[in-house]
This record gives C-alpha cells, structure tokens and sequence, in this order.
C-alpha cells in the first residue's frame, strides 16, 4: 500500500472513532466548570438592593456636603451645621460612611452590610477612639435596620428591627432612607418615626 494512502485510511480512522482519541493522541481534558463567586450565595439580597449596593460603591473614597432640610429646630445637634459624609471604606460586603458636622468628626458612622438577612443598615456611635462607656446617658450604638422590598437601584428603606426595638423602644417605628441622586450627584437620608418626618439631610458630591 502507498505511504500517502496508507496515511490516509488511519486519519480517517481517527476521525470516525471519536471515543478512541486516545489511540490517535493525548486525551483532551474536559474543561473546567467556572461557578460564580461564593459570595454571591451568602445572602438573600434582591437584585434592586444588590444595584444599590454597587451604585453606592461608586462613589466609594468621594464624599459628600450639604445640610439638612428638616426639621427647624436650631436646638438639634445636626440642624444648622454643614454636614459631610465621607465614603471612607468598602469592601464586597460593606460600605462604612463617616459623619462630620463643622469639618469635626461627629462620632458616628453609617455602615451598610450585607448579611445572610439582606442588606442591613447599621449606626454606629463608637468610631476608633470611642468605647461604649463614652456615650451619653441619651446616646446609642447599633441601631438601624434590614432593607424592605420597597426600595429600587437608587433608594432603599430601613425600618428599624427587632434589636432596635428592644435597644430604643422609642424608635421602634424608625425607618430609614438612603437616596442617591445619580444625575445630580446627590445624597440623601431621611428618618421618620411613626409615619412622621423626624429628620432630612441632602448632600452633594465634592
């Protein structure tokens, strides 16, 4: 037999006898399955809380200045006084937000996580150089609330939960808003208790 047919017929035999790759080369390895990223099986977040999360995390370093709009009341500690909040640190699963009021630190932070809940908003008085005994009589720590399925990719409402309740009963009724703005760069956050506006702030981007 010819080398060129004889070269011929085993190529063809090849071809046709696919589960016997092996007898006409190295095996191919099947390829590897690639699963999404663990965390995104942690939590029961919804798609508009998880949008809001990353819109949020945009802006993530920048920080944002305005005043609040409610109540007018000159003796609340944050009525008439420039506030600032400061995206200061983020991660896959958090966005901690420091408070200044006249260029000072405020003590405090705004911190959203997501948990195995959803996503939780969380308020948080201690800062690095405050402990638990440097509160006030009228201060608290840890308060806040899991995201409803009210909210979209640009605002998510916090109504306050169990541990709140049982922390600040007067403040059982909270719910909190974080909107952002994203044509005009602008932030909001907004409480109320028992369905009554208690306080408003509008910030905007530096």
């Amino acid at each position: 037999m010819k080398p060129f047919l004889f070269s011929f017929l085993i190529a063809a035999m090849c071809l046709s006898l696919s589960i016997s790759l092996s007898a006409c080369g190295d095996e191919q390895p099947e390829p590897e399955h690639v699963y999404p990223p663990e965390e995104l099986f942690l939590t029961d977040l919804d798609m508009d809380q998880v949008a809001f999360f990353e819109n949020l995390s945009g802006f993530c370093g920048e920080t944002f200045a305005g005043e609040s709009t409610y109540p007018e009341n000159e003796n609340h500690v944050l009525v008439g006084t420039r506030l600032r909040a400061h995206l200061s640190e983020c991660s896959n699963d958090m966005i901690r937000i420091e408070l200044y009021r006249d260029s000072d630190y405020w003590h405090g932070a705004w911190v959203l996580e997501k948990r195995d809940e959803g996503l939780h908003l969380f308020h948080d008085h201690l800062g690095d150089e405050r402990t638990m005994d440097d509160l006030g009589e009228d201060d608290a720590h840890g308060y806040g609330g899991y995201a409803s399925d009210a909210g979209s990719a640009t605002h998510q409402f916090f109504p306050a939960d169990d541990a709140t309740a049982e922390m600040l009963p007067e403040a059982a009724t909270n719910v909190w808003l974080m909107e952002l703005d994203l044509q005009n760069d602008r932030f909001i956050y907004y409480l109320e208790r028992h369905d009554q506006p208690r306080f408003r702030a509008e910030l905007y981007r530096q």
